[in-house]
């Protein structure tokens, strides 16, 4: 069993209901998540001691 809830736009399960959401998300939406997301990655990498600059992202 994955971990998916069904929920996501283009979910490939068949358990996927009408509640799943019938649009994608605005791409000011995704670009507020990709940013989101690069922060907590920095957060990690300071608190692991983990140089930026050695990290592809």
């Amino acid at each position: 069993m994955s971990a998916c809830t069904g929920r996501c736009f283009d979910c490939p399960h068949e358990f996927c209901g009408p509640e799943a959401p019938s649009r994608r998300p605005t791409k000011a939406a995704e670009r507020s998540w990709r940013l989101e997301a690069l922060f907590e990655l920095e957060e990690l990498g300071d608190l692991y001691g983990i140089d930026p600059a050695a990290v592809k992202l």
